[in-house]
């Protein structure tokens, strides 16, 4: 039987089962809040399921999340959490050549305190390692997953599946309980550095979709898992880039009060504690003083960064060249009232803004690749300058940044001298629009193109998973010949 003829039949009238596992706010805005799971939604019996666990992980309303669609909570057991984590962190801190590797031990080891990581040092030596599976197996035996166990008992879902940061409540447990009830279990990756720093899954799912061949190789690299197992699949967060913005690039001076005619800047904070309120501050001056002419920055601070080393400056900052993005003046408003957590603003904002803007600049952050989506030029601030950066130097030996910074399309700036330098290039617009293309084309190695919508993409896959299950087993072939593959661009083939 023909693939097609898989779907066809899905379409005459057997709707696939569908269990969608939401644990995190950062997954209810990538996955459910710009709509990338609404053709599923439509085509499939789609049930969500939600943490219960006192609004720790999902502090939204799962019921406004998904309106008329039905979910359930699951309980979830801080001890069975607290030993899959230990099985985590031995792995994590055994030895590994590679800078990638060392930084991982050293951020863990950190985290944990030297008591608990000699510990778990020692579990992951082969003497050791004989004790501490007998006491995990022991830990974990004493407190079943029921509540999972029953839930998928009771919905015989055809596909589980779990947008995920790799670092889950309930990833692990998945693992075996679908695995027990051959239930094809499908983990979408949810950002760039999650196979490689955020990885918490102890045992394999069946399928990863990640986003492009840097993270299909991160993946088998430090997850383990079988190559034809990992599917370049694109970012569901960024269909929304697809779109038409909705303003112009005179519309969007406008509303900020920019002179369309000059030059724009979009300095980018990120979450590495950066003086980003001083460095604005001197992106400022090198306009007035005509190092940056025609130029105006805009400034948009992290949506979890907290606006950077001391952001609560940029409450009542007086600039004269500077605008701060206004869809983000009540988050610089949570900073000022020292109000801290994940603020969740709308992606279409993000696209409206990289659309508008003629450069980027950015210190460890996404958006770096985010404007490449859009064919901007851009330059990364690696600020080497204070001792505020600690967070910098410790992090960008991680391999998911190091191989982008190695682009010969991007441009670095460890001072702000050279921040200053790299910009009064780029925005030329011949050299800023030429680099931009370049920029864009390479990008294709993080994040997959495709003609067609992840959304709807992401339909066929697993409608067919589905039917290739039911028709006795999935062969790994099936992948390459499934119909997701359809309306991939030239360069994803």
């Amino acid at each position: 039987m023909r693939r097609v003829d898989y779907v066809a039949a899905f379409r005459k009238g057997t709707r696939v089962k569908v269990l969608v596992f939401v644990d995190h706010d950062i997954i209810c805005r990538h996955f459910l809040m710009n709509g990338a799971l609404d053709p599923l939604i439509r085509a499939a019996d789609v049930r969500f399921v939600f943490p219960e666990d006192g609004g720790r992980r999902v502090k939204l309303d799962p019921a406004s999340l998904v309106r008329e669609v039905q979910f359930e909570t699951v309980p979830i057991d801080s001890k069975r959490q607290q030993t899959w984590r230990w099985v985590l962190f031995a792995d994590q801190l055994k030895f590994r050549q590679g800078a990638h590797e060392t930084t991982i031990r050293r951020i863990r080891r950190k985290i944990l305190g030297w008591k608990a990581a000699l510990l778990l040092t020692l579990a992951g030596l082969p003497l050791g390692a004989i004790v501490f599976r007998a006491i995990v197996k022991r830990r974990l035996d004493a407190t079943p997953n029921i509540a999972l166990s029953a839930l998928l008992d009771r919905e015989r879902p055809d596909v589980v599946l779990h947008p995920s940061v790799l670092d889950s409540v309930f990833i692990n447990d998945l693992v075996i309980e679908c695995s027990a009830r051959k239930i094809p279990f499908v983990v979408v990756m949810n950002s760039w550095d999650n196979p490689s720093t955020k990885r918490a899954v102890v045992g394999n799912p069946d399928w990863l979709l990640v986003w492009g061949p840097q993270t299909h190789d991160h993946a088998v690299r430090f997850t383990g898992i079988e190559g034809d197992r990992v599917v370049s699949f694109g970012a569901a967060q960024f269909d929304v880039f697809r779109d038409r913005p909705r303003v112009d690039r005179a519309q969007f001076c406008a509303a900020h009060g920019i002179d369309s005619s000059r030059r724009i800047v979009l300095f980018a904070g990120s979450n590495a504690l950066t003086d980003e309120f001083g460095v604005v501050q001197t992106l400022d001056q090198a306009v007035d003083d005509g190092r940056l002419p025609n130029v105006t920055i805009v400034y948009r601070p992290h949506p979890w960064g907290n606006a950077g080393q001391g952001g609560v400056r940029f409450a009542n900052g007086v600039f004269k060249n500077v605008v701060i993005d206004r869809t983000m003046l009540p988050y610089i408003d949570r900073v000022a009232a020292g109000i801290k957590g994940i603020y969740l603003p709308d992606y279409r904002d993000t696209h409206d803004l990289l659309s508008a803007v003629d450069v980027v600049a950015s210190p460890m952050s996404t958006i770096l690749l985010e404007a490449a989506l859009h064919a901007k030029p851009v330059v990364a601030y690696t600020s080497i300058e204070t001792a505020q950066t600690d967070q910098l130097a410790f992090k960008l030996p991680l391999l998911h940044f190091a191989e982008f910074l190695k682009l010969p399309e991007i441009a670095s700036a460890g001072t702000v001298d050279e921040l200053i330098s790299e910009l009064a290039t780029l925005v030329d617009p011949v050299k800023g629009r030429n680099m931009g293309e370049r920029f864009q084309f390479a990008a294709s190695y993080f994040v997959t193109p495709y003609e067609r919508p992840w959304k709807e993409r992401l339909v066929s896959f697993l409608q067919g998973l589905a039917c290739e299950n039911s028709a006795g087993g999935v062969k790994v072939d099936w992948v390459k010949k499934s119909l997701f593959f359809h309306g991939a661009s030239a360069s994803a083939k």
